[in-house]
């Protein structure tokens, strides 16, 4: 039996809906309380840590400060003598600078609060829970129908005419199905070896390549710009000055990283390691599963009825 945490978040859904293929699968919440998460861990041998702690989306700040949830988690794991927890992180913890493809042994250079979080809550659980099998997979950059951050934000703006992107979008990147990921973690599950961390990536493509193939898809959208990547990242930076902590900030310099820059990863040793392989290489292979979503976004449905929309305006 599995239990997947995180039920009603994008990637925890989608986790649960690929494992649900292959073992049985218990759902929960993360604001789950202390007494169901108890009855619910009995006769569990995996738990997998889906849920997003902390949203890229806001203004964050990093606090050394143990994770509530792993705490609760971990605790609850001892009591119910659970085998196994496979925690899912992020490929960011190796920060937005890597020179190259990046792989499980390249150094960890997080700069941003979100990427310095996530690697604190993986160290946290490594060193706090040393007497449970710990197995910690980073995902590159995910996407599929649900996602709450990136996509419906730049949809949205394509919907009202155009976006303005660091490099038109072009900067190359590992991306990575949900549901692919969620069939790293059944392969972590029950091959990843205690204490080991393992990247897992898809193919590598970028950002314009998926919003081209959004529009296609569902009919409408507007014209990617291309701007200087120091000036969009000056005015996040300036954005976020202005933004109270926990508040939303669009686009924060997290987001302009994760648009701008190159992000490449190597994941050849976890496919050896987990004798694991994505099942999605391609944005047009995922998107026939993504398209009723996209059209349900509210910009984009806006302008598939024919509504009129505030025209999108530069940064600054």
């Amino acid at each position: 039996m599995h239990l997947v945490i995180g039920a009603g978040e994008f990637l925890g859904d989608q986790v649960s809906r690929a494992l649900a293929a292959d073992v049985p699968v218990i759902e929960l919440n993360a604001d789950v309380d202390d007494e169901t998460l108890a009855e619910t861990m009995t006769g569990v041998e995996v738990v997998l840590n889906c849920s997003q702690a902390w949203s890229p989306a806001r203004r964050l700040q990093f606090r050394k400060i143990p994770p509530p949830l792993l705490q609760r988690l971990v605790a609850a794991a001892r009591r119910a003598r659970v085998r196994r927890i496979v925690h899912v992180s992020t490929a960011d913890v190796y920060g937005p600078a890597q020179p190259g493809q990046a792989n499980e042994n390249s150094p960890l250079r997080p700069v941003h609060a979100f990427e310095r979080l996530k690697l604190w809550e993986e160290r946290w659980l490594l060193e706090s829970a040393e007497d449970l099998e710990v197995v910690v997979v980073r995902p590159a950059r995910i996407f599929g129908a649900g996602e709450d951050w990136m996509l419906p934000r730049l949809m949205g703006s394509l919907a009202r005419g155009r976006v303005w992107l660091p490099g038109a979008g072009r900067a190359r990147q590992t991306f990575v199905s949900a549901a692919d990921v969620g069939r790293a973690c059944l392969a972590a599950s029950d091959r990843g070896r205690p204490g080991h961390t393992y990247l897992v990536g898809g193919f590598d493509s970028s950002w314009r390549d998926l919003l081209e193939s959004a529009v296609r898809a569902v009919g409408v959208g507007g014209t990617i710009v291309n701007l200087p990547y120091d000036l969009l990242y000056l005015r996040a930076l300036a954005m976020e000055m202005v933004t109270a902590p926990g508040a939303v900030v669009w686009p924060g310099t997290y987001a302009v990283d994760v648009l701008g820059r190159h992000h490449f990863f190597d994941d050849s040793h976890s496919r050896r390691e987990l004798t694991w392989s994505p099942s999605v290489g391609s944005f047009e292979q995922e998107m026939p599963r993504m398209t009723a979503w996209l059209s349900r976004l509210p910009e984009v449905a806006a302008a598939l009825a024919g509504a009129p929309l505030a025209p999108a305006s530069p940064p600054g």
